[in-house]
């Protein structure tokens, strides 16, 4: 049996999984790069335009980033206007994330292109296998 790449090769769930993130990835590079952001910054992003308001620690484990990544990328993204801190109002001390209307607006205009590009792909699989695909992922994404 010949030697696999875990890196670029496709034989290996890790493999395939590696090879399908990037390519997803690229689909949106354009979007992503035309407003100087990269995969990780669209992860949170993308997180904070489903909540009102949640913590640093709860940012980074829902963006599945590491806590010191998540704030870096989140330093950056609010000295461009895009996200803002403020103090919770049940307890000053804690610290909630959002999304400002600026970042707003940003997340709408990418999510567009994701959908166009996410309906590419439900139209070259077909329902049923993307149905599928999603609902497998979403089991390895939980374990």
């Amino acid at each position: 049996m010949g030697s696999v790449s875990i890196i670029s090769g496709c034989s290996t769930l890790h493999g395939a999984l590696r090879a399908a993130e990037r390519n997803w990835v690229c689909l949106l590079g354009a979007a992503l790069s035309a407003d100087n952001l990269t995969d990780d910054h669209w992860a949170i992003l993308s997180q904070l335009s489903t909540e009102d308001g949640i913590t640093m620690s709860e940012l980074a484990a829902q963006a599945r980033l590491a806590p010191s990544s998540a704030t870096r990328h989140a330093d950056h993204l609010a000295e461009r206007g895009l996200i803002f801190r403020v103090a919770a109002t049940d307890d000053r001390r804690r610290i909630l994330i959002g999304l400002s209307s600026l970042g707003a607006k940003l997340v709408d205009r990418i999510r567009r292109q994701e959908q166009l590009a996410e309906e590419e792909l439900r139209a070259a699989l077909g329902i049923r296998r993307y149905n599928d695909l999603v609902a497998s992922l979403a089991v390895i994404a939980d374990r």
